[in-house]
């Protein structure tokens, strides 16, 4: 679903209609059954108020002030069973609307997910982790708020208030005539309250948004921040956030706050005006005291349901805020899908070649300028060079994390682009610097990607990486809980977990990306040995900063300014005394 993608900046009032039908239509109709019983309910509910309502009337003319016992008694008995008629409903409709709310965000949020797994590299640089986080959370509550509000407590008010009119032209259609001149007043700040609402809702959601990146970042980094003593720093600027945050807050509060008295106000001097108009009504005898209550009993009871009316708008309106940020992911398009008529993969040696690849990023940046090369299957080979020489870029563009600006890369002569996302990244194994270790058992994370693998072959790849031994001595072995991020595990041991999981996978191409760089000494030598033997017997591509780690490499290309300078292997590198060799003694490479 790659719609056109939803405006950025603050929606407008003409986006109000289109929002609501895409939510009705998309995501409330499909629950429609509990939405009807919510309806049933809603009317049980309105009508068993109007009718309370109207019970006025004979109590005060026939049975109070006529002195008919029996009327008072009937009207009593009516009245409780009315209320727990009311009760009843009220139940049925508060689980079933709160049920189709909650599936709507339960939809939403899978949609959400699914499309954002989907985007490129550049799509997590432009969006935070914290910012997608919440709009996954806290936005969709909002929506699922006002799902809720709008399509209960609003079709629940207005039928109690059309029940409450009934009522009232059944007493006095004079009254009521003099009314609808009168009351209408009270509605017209609804509209320019609901715009604010929605602004500065908006700004808020953005405002909570950034506040959430800035505490995942500072958390997540928590020991840099503590060892170059930030904790003040850092605490300036959350709490620069927290103010931010609470500055739209007290607007929209503020907004929310004004509506419901202003328009509580304007009804009360039309009720007042009313009462004098009525009260002279009764003085020439046109007008009964019981019709009297009765009907400013279903006045006073419009009061409720108008001002949750009021109030309902602003919730509205931020549910919409959210609503469209929520499309904003839902509706992103991806830039990387599989070309019309891909064709499966089929890797069987993992020859790879690049044809004149260039890379240019969304922003204009230029990485790679004009790559040419070809690496046997079974190859090992290494990408070096000073920073931003475009090492990490070209290794990102095998699996297509990013697609070319121009040229073409193929594996066992096949168009990386003409063949499916998912058949490519299945010959593919990716070590990186920063290992990824999810909170969950060994063997679990080792056979992540591939969850049928057996208990065997879990072992078997750890041993291959040279992780067996640690893994035994942890208090469960391969099903120790490892916790978030691995935090029980040192670098060396997630890097030799990753490469399991690498093995495991048992792809034709291996990519590893700065695997050592982040190791002591020791561990390093631990997982270089495990690189080595995950290496065989496939085409195995390298980005590595530390110039020890490959000199084992059959080639070595050095980078620079995204074109390739220099390439052999190690030996015959060093002896052209060129930017390879000036890099291996700035390294004091031995």
């Amino acid at each position: 679903m790659c719609a056109r993608r939803a405006n950025a900046k603050a929606p407008r009032a003409d986006t109000t209609w289109p929002l609501i039908r895409r939510i009705a239509v998309h995501y409330l109709w499909p629950h429609k059954t509990d939405l009807g019983w919510a309806m049933a309910a809603m009317l049980v509910l309105a009508a068993g108020l109007a009718m309370q309502a109207h019970l006025i009337q004979p109590l005060f003319d026939r049975g109070l002030i006529d002195k008919h016992i029996g009327v008072v008694n009937t009207v009593i008995v009516t009245l409780v069973v009315l209320t727990v008629a009311r009760g009843i409903a009220s139940f049925y409709q508060d689980y079933f609307m709160e049920s189709a709310g909650q599936r709507v965000v339960a939809r939403l949020q899978e949609e959400m997910y699914a499309q954002t797994l989907g985007q490129d590299l550049g799509f997590f640089a432009r969006h935070p982790t914290g910012s997608l986080t919440s709009r996954f959370i806290s936005d969709l509550q909002r929506l699922k708020y006002a799902v809720t509000q709008t399509f209960a407590s609003g079709l629940r008010d207005v039928g109690t208030i059309l029940g409450l009119f009934a009522n009232m032209l059944v007493q006095d259609w004079q009254l009521t005539l003099y009314t609808l001149i009168v009351i209408p007043l009270a509605t017209l700040p609804i509209r320019r309250f609901g715009r604010l609402t929605r602004k500065y809702s908006r700004v808020n959601q953005e405002s909570t948004a950034k506040l959430a990146h800035l505490l995942a970042q500072t958390l997540g980094h928590i020991r840099q921040v503590q060892s170059y003593a930030m904790e003040a720093a850092e605490r300036a600027r959350v709490n620069a956030r927290i103010q931010d945050v609470l500055a739209t807050t007290l607007k929209t509060i503020s907004v929310r706050a004004l509506s419901s008295p202003t328009v509580e106000f304007i009804t009360i001097v039309a009720i007042a005006s009313l009462m004098w108009y009525a009260g002279n009504r009764i003085a020439d005898g046109t007008l009964t005291p019981g019709a009297f209550a009765s009907f400013i009993a279903s006045l006073i009871m419009i009061l409720r349901p108008l001002k949750a009316i009021t109030n309902l708008n602003n919730n509205l309106q931020e549910g919409l805020a959210a609503a469209q940020r929520a499309f904003e992911l839902i509706d992103a398009p991806h830039t990387l899908k599989n070309a019309r008529g891909a064709q499966p993969l089929k890797a069987k040696q993992g020859a790879l070649a690049f044809e004149d690849v260039h890379l240019t990023y969304p922003d204009g940046t230029r990485s790679l300028n004009g790559i040419d090369l070809s690496i046997p299957a079974g190859h090992t080979v290494a990408f070096v060079g000073p920073s931003g020489a475009g090492k990490t870029s070209l290794l990102n563009v095998i699996p297509r994390f990013y697609d070319l600006s121009a040229g073409r890369i193929t594996i066992d002569k096949q168009d990386i682009a003409a063949v499916t996302l998912a058949s490519l990244r299945q010959n593919i194994a990716l070590v990186t610097q920063d290992v990824a270790i999810f909170d969950d058992t060994v063997a679990a994370n080792i056979a992540y990607g591939s969850p049928k693998a057996s208990q065997k072959k879990v072992e078997a790849a750890a041993r291959a990486a040279a992780a067996h031994e640690f893994i035994s001595q942890l208090p469960e072995g391969y099903q120790t809980m490892l916790g978030e991020n691995g935090m029980k595990l040192s670098g060396g041991q997630k890097q030799r977990l990753a490469l399991a999981r690498a093995l495991l996978k048992d792809a034709p191409v291996l990519l590893l990306d700065e695997a050592t760089s982040a190791l002591d000494t020791e561990s390093e030598k631990q997982v270089q040995q495990a690189i080595e033997a995950t290496s065989k017997g496939r085409t195995t591509v390298i980005v590595a900063h530390r110039l020890s780690t490959i000199t084992h490499a059959d080639t070595i290309y050095v980078l620079q300014n995204g074109r390739i300078a220099e390439e052999g292997s190690h030996r015959s590198l060093l002896a052209k005394k060129g930017l390879y060799a000036r890099l291996w003694r700035l390294q004091g490479a031995e």
